[in-house]
């Protein structure tokens, strides 16, 4: 049998989706359900079929991409530290690397981290000024990557107040305050390129996946037409195609915008129907659904300039 059978499979037989709980029991029961499987496209959607909200299905999704980018091993929540007060693009990130009387020290904030207060690991993009002022000879940012425990002296996680959606999730500024470091807990590689930008398109691609799959589980939960679950279905096997491309390459984001149209559409197509069948799970829908359009026009950015690289090859 197929990998993609079985996966398929495994979509259309779960029986008991998540309620509201903690989060913490909640990733007990995601690594409990998704530990025999090795790829993170599958457990992103079987954490989206999973469950009975989008906050489940967006956090199943943002792990999956973190352990599949960062081979996160140890079984921690983990969040990824990036934007600060003036955005997050190399410039913005002002968060320093810096050696102290030879000693290696993070100083800095970010201002907005998805799951902070319930992490265990944090991956923070930093400006490395260990030789210089963080800038290559060409005068742009020099950005690394750490891996952090979260509860290591010198990291001030402070809750913030709810966005009005996604409730199940924590959100949280993050202070270090000269955290003494390791060598170690510096990732190889451009943190900018192998990391930030590359976990634009692991997370957007992640986050599809398991909202297909939510939006399945209600049609099946729901008993709408096998035309639909077909659809979805399709969509799920197209989103799996593009997790076995490189995701850096142009093919790949054009792939990827496709599958975004496509679940946009199934989407309109199935809303009134699910406000039919399940109005107080659809008003759920109509809120949180707001995480689709968060970087939106980053993706189309994205997209038009994979567009102009396929084009002019």
């Amino acid at each position: 049998m197929s990998d993609s059978q079985n996966i398929v499979g495994a979509l259309l037989s779960v029986q008991d989706r998540w309620q509201s709980m903690p989060i913490a029991r909640w990733f007990e029961m995601f690594k409990q359900a998704t530990a025999h499987y090795s790829n993170s496209i599958d457990r992103a959607l079987l954490a989206g079929r999973l469950s009975s909200n989008v906050g489940f299905a967006f956090a199943g999704a943002y792990q999956s991409a973190i352990e599949s980018l960062f081979k996160l091993e140890e079984p921690l929540l983990a969040s990824v530290c990036i934007t600060e007060s003036e955005g997050n693009h190399p410039r913005a990130i002002k968060a320093r690397l810096y050696s102290e009387g030879g000693v290696l020290r993070l100083s800095g904030e970010k201002s907005f981290v998805s799951g902070a207060k319930d992490a265990g690991m944090l991956f923070v993009a930093c400006r490395d000024e260990r030789k210089s002022e963080g800038l290559d000879k060409d005068g742009r940012p020099i950005i690394k990557l750490l891996a952090l425990r979260a509860d290591r002296a010198g990291i001030n996680i402070q809750e913030m107040p709810s966005l009005g959606f996604l409730p199940e999730l924590s959100h949280g500024k993050v202070v270090f305050q000269g955290l003494e470091l390791e060598e170690s807990d510096i990732l190889p590689g451009d943190g900018y390129i192998d990391y930030v930008k590359a976990f634009r398109s692991y997370e957007d691609l992640h986050v599809c996946a398991a909202i297909a799959a939510y939006r399945l589980g209600e049609a099946i939960t729901q008993g709408w037409s096998k035309e639909l679950v077909a659809q979805h279905i399709s969509l799920i096997l197209a989103l799996r195609a593009v997790n076995d491309m490189s995701l850096d390459s142009a093919v790949a984001h054009v792939s990827l915008a496709a599958c975004r149209s496509q679940l946009d559409e199934l989407i309109t197509s199935s809303n009134s129907l699910f406000q039919q069948t399940d109005g107080p799970a659809y008003e759920r829908w109509q809120r949180d659904s707001r995480i689709l359009q968060v970087a939106r026009k980053a993706h189309e950015r994205r997209t038009q300039q994979a567009w102009e690289i396929l084009v002019c090859n």
